[in-house]
């Protein structure tokens, strides 16, 4: 959940706009210094959080528009 609330929260702050493409999961795994099924785990709960979606090869995406936030 670390690592998911932190993408989440650089996507929240504008640090990854939408549109902007997520490092590759073994990159994220090394950024992160976590196990590949971690970033695995992590790219779950964005998706189900409506923050991220995955295109088959071409990658993984903040999403472009982004879900109304929980305060709006």
């Amino acid at each position: 959940m670390r690592v998911a609330n932190d993408i989440a929260a650089r996507i929240a702050s504008g640090e990854l706009a939408p549109g902007t493409r997520l490092l590759a999961e073994p990159a994220l795994a090394a950024y992160y210094g976590v196990a590949y099924h971690t970033i695995r785990g992590a790219m779950r709960v964005l998706r189900e959080r409506g923050l991220i979606e995955t295109i088959h090869g071409r990658g993984t995406f903040v999403r472009d528009p982004l879900p109304p936030s929980p305060e709006s």
